[in-house]
């Protein structure tokens, strides 16, 4: 059994978590849930060991524990896959696995390692070898990565922080088999997630948090999608997905792309952006569509027949220059720089136009209030923030550069039900305006609700096109597998 009893941090004069109380037991699955800013990972850290509490106390099996570092925790049976990736790209996925706990007396043996590195890697549904350089694997790769590394501690009690945010739905469905393949052996599981069926469908009972405190535990039965939002967010959420208009975008082409091409991943695409229009795309992992979209704004090398009515792109630069901006799905790796301010990075991009730290405040003021970013001082370092609020400021960012076309890749992974519905809305409201966007999503639903209509790869090809009355998650998932219709 483990326990905390009134646990407490604050940073400086915020208290992120306020006398929260806890009892975990063996071999259950508990569902932890609230928005972003919440408390939710700040309890997950300081029972992990990433930080120490300000009050309270943790205990396993009735004696006190204190942790300083992650090491300590793990050696007392508490592991954690983290939302954000902590890997070594410079190493192979066996020896991220085991870094700090090489297998060998004087020199690393390197059978060893990679044998049982395989065989963990089997167990998360991964498809690569155990020599695979980690960062030569996409961000969902990374995270399986991630899985099996904590699950070779063999810990008591195992924390996932949103571990379904990159991966696609078959790693998604081998994952909660693996989940309760651990339930069954004995080994407790806290999972944080804004995915709300996961949390039906596998945890036993739930805990809610809101604003640094625990307003609830509930048992999972019974609970729909329906009030775990509500207690999410304290009040009645209506649709997350704004009422789409009756009009139909302006089809004046705002990109039109024939033949597009980047080795070995994107073969061949063609496909027209329509002004005002939010075009989906939507495929399996791997399927090429986050290189494509690299590739169409000049972060990967391409061959191309024709792009209009811009020219042709070359570099990002040239991309930004015309208006063509991509958020990426990788927040830490390639949308923010952590060790920055948060007024820093929502302005990095736009500094010709915003040079003044007056109109750079202004500018932060602006987007922490459309987006309903939860920020103490935007001159706190991004760190400083959780995982959903980072990405509102990597959405922010390049939103204020005012972009002509927006490409955003997986634009809500790791944010809550409510800040998920603002996002929408703001997407929504910027194709009402006029702006193109492109939405790159695993989420079958935020295809579906958003989109006009949705681009369906496959294999680094386009496997088909539905328009807005034909989106259903049975016609994409069919497209995006390569079944036949019957």
């Amino acid at each position: 059994m483990i326990q905390a009893i009134g646990l407490t941090k604050a940073f400086g004069n915020n208290i992120a978590l306020n006398a929260f109380d806890i009892t975990i037991e063996p071999g259950e699955i508990i569902g932890v849930i609230g928005e972003n800013g919440a408390g939710k990972s700040t309890f997950m850290k300081l029972l992990s060991g990433v930080h120490q509490p300000s009050g309270g106390s943790i205990s396993i099996q009735d004696e006190a524990q204190t942790f300083a570092t992650p090491r300590e925790a793990i050696a007392k049976g508490i592991a954690m896959v983290h939302q954000e990736l902590n890997l070594i790209p410079t190493l192979s996925a066996a020896d991220n696995i085991f870094l700090g706990r090489e297998k060998g007396s004087l020199t690393v043996n390197r059978k060893d390692t990679n044998t049982e590195a395989a065989e963990l890697l089997r167990l998360v549904g991964a498809s690569f070898g155990p020599e695979t350089l980690c960062g030569d694997l996409s961000v969902a790769q990374q995270q399986l990565v991630e899985i099996a590394k904590a699950i070779s501690q063999k810990p008591k009690l195992i924390i996932f922080d949103e571990p379904t945010a990159v991966l696609g739905e078959q790693e998604s469905l081998e994952l909660f088999a693996l989940i309760r393949g651990l339930k069954e052996q004995g080994v407790a599981v806290l999972y944080v997630s804004h995915r709300l069926p996961e949390i039906l469908s596998l945890t036993d009972r739930l805990v809610v948090l809101r604003d640094g405190v625990k307003v609830g535990e509930y048992l999972t039965q019974g609970q729909s999608e329906s009030s775990l939002a509500d207690l999410m967010v304290g009040r009645p959420l209506a649709d997350i997905f704004p009422s789409r208009s009756q009009v139909a975008p302006d089809r004046t082409p705002a990109l039109e792309v024939k033949n597009l091409s980047s080795s070995p991943l994107v073969k061949d695409i063609s496909l027209t952006l329509h002004q005002g229009e939010i075009l989906g795309i939507a495929g399996l992992i791997g399927s090429g569509r986050t290189e494509f979209a690299e590739a169409l704004v000049g972060l990967r090398t391409a061959t191309i027949g024709h792009i209009s009515p811009i020219k042709p792109i070359h570099t990002y630069q040239e991309a930004i220059a015309q208006g063509v901006v991509y958020i990426s799905e990788d927040r830490k790796g390639k949308s923010l720089v952590t060790s920055m301010s948060i007024r820093d990075n929502i302005c990095l991009v736009a500094l010709q136009a915003i040079k003044s730290k007056q109109s750079q405040q202004a500018t932060t003021k602006n987007w922490i209030q459309n987006l309903s970013i939860k920020v103490a001082d935007m001159e706190l370092p991004m760190t400083s923030l959780s995982g959903g609020n980072q990405q509102k400021c990597a959405i922010a960012k390049w939103l204020a550069v005012n972009p002509k076309i927006l490409i955003l890749d997986e634009p809500t992974r790791g944010v809550d039900v409510g800040a998920k519905a603002e996002i929408y809305s703001l997407i929504a409201k910027f194709a009402q305006e006029g702006m193109s966007c492109i939405v790159i999503s695993s989420e079958m639903p935020e295809i579906i609700g958003l989109c006009h209509r949705a681009l369906v790869f496959r294999d680094g090809r386009i496997e088909g096109e539905l328009e807005q009355n034909e989106l259903t998650e049975a016609n994409i998932m069919r497209l995006a597998a390569g079944v036949e219709a019957a």
